[in-house]
C-alpha cells in the first residue's frame, strides 16, 4: 500500500511539475490561439474608452491588425501603467501596447519589437501649464510642484532633474487627475507627450504648453515582450510588412491627424 501511495504521488508530482503558468502563448505556441494584451487607457491617441466602454484609438487598432494576419485572437485588460509594464516582466501577459517607450532600463528586463511609430514632433516631452502663470522654458520651473503618469518616461525626465530645479514630483495614476489638480491650484505644472498635451489644450483652453527641453525624450513607440518571447519576431515581421505596404501610416493618420 505505501509502495503504491508513493507511485500515485511520484506521477501526480511529475504532472504537476510539467504544467506551465504562462500566457497562452507559451503554452499552445501555434496560431489561432488567444493573446493576452495590456495596454493603460486613456492614453489618447493610442488607446482610449469609446462611449460604450470599449477600447480604441491606434494601438488598438495597429495591434488586432497584426493579430488578424498572424491568426491570434487578442484578449485585453486594462491596468495601470506600471502594472502592465509589471505584468509583462511576470509572464502573466503575452504583450504590452501602450505607447511605450524602450527605455535601457526597461530593456533590461523586457523585451521589445520594432519601433512602429516615431514622430517626434508628437512624442517631445511637454509642458502643460496653466495660461494665466506665463511660463514659456524650464528655467520658469525652478521650485514648482509637478504632475506626472507614474511610471512613465516622462517620470524619468523629470527625476533626472529634479534636483538641479529644485522640483516636487507628484505621481498620478492618469493624466486626466493631473490636469484637474492643475486647474483647481494644486499643481504647476505636469509633462506628457505633445499630442496628450495638443489633446487637452483642445479640451481646456485656459492651458498652454511648451517643449520641456531638458531631460529625455521618447525614443519612438515599441510594443513589449516577456524576455526571451517567440512572438516578437513574429510581430516585428508584421510591423515592417505595415510600414512597407503603406497600412501603418493610414492608421497613424486616422489617430494623430483626427
Amino acid at each position: 500500500m505505501k509502495k503504491l501511495l508513493g507511485l500515485i504521488v511520484a506521477v501526480s508530482f511529475l504532472f504537476t511539475g510539467c504544467s506551465s503558468s504562462t500566457p497562452n502563448t507559451e503554452s499552445t505556441g501555434s496560431t489561432g490561439k488567444t493573446l493576452k494584451v495590456v495596454t493603460v487607457a486613456p492614453y489618447e491617441p493610442y488607446e482610449t474608452m469609446n462611449k460604450d466602454g470599449k477600447l480604441e484609438g491606434f494601438d488598438i487598432d495597429m495591434t488586432e491588425a497584426i493579430a488578424k494576419k498572424l491568426g491570434y485572437t487578442l484578449e485585453w485588460e486594462n491596468l495601470e501603467f506600471d502594472a502592465a509594464l509589471l505584468a509583462i516582466q511576470n509572464n502573466q501577459a503575452d504583450l504590452a501596447v501602450a505607447g511605450l517607450s524602450p527605455t535601457a532600463e526597461r530593456m533590461k528586463v523586457l523585451d521589445f519589437s520594432e519601433i512602429y511609430y516615431q514622430e517626434s514632433s508628437n512624442t517631445v516631452t511637454t509642458v502643460v501649464t496653466l495660461k494665466s502663470r506665463g511660463f514659456t522654458s524650464a528655467q520658469d520651473l525652478k521650485g514648482l510642484k509637478a504632475g506626472v503618469q507614474n511610471g512613465t518616461i516622462q517620470q524619468e525626465a523629470l527625476e533626472s532633474i529634479k534636483d538641479e530645479y529644485n522640483l516636487t514630483i507628484d505621481t498620478r495614476k492618469e493624466y486626466a487627475d493631473i490636469v484637474q489638480e492643475i486647474i483647481n491650484g494644486n499643481l504647476d505644472f505636469m509633462v506628457c507627450e505633445q499630442v496628450m498635451a495638443q489633446n487637452y489644450l483642445s479640451v481646456y483652453p485656459e492651458l498652454a504648453s511648451f517643449p520641456l527641453g531638458v531631460g529625455e525624450d521618447s525614443n519612438g513607440n515599441a510594443i513589449a515582450f516577456p524576455k526571451g518571447s517567440s512572438l516578437r519576431d513574429e510581430f516585428n515581421k508584421e510591423i515592417l510588412a505595415m510600414k512597407e505596404s503603406g497600412e501603418m501610416q493610414t492608421l497613424i493618420d486616422k489617430w494623430f491627424k483626427k
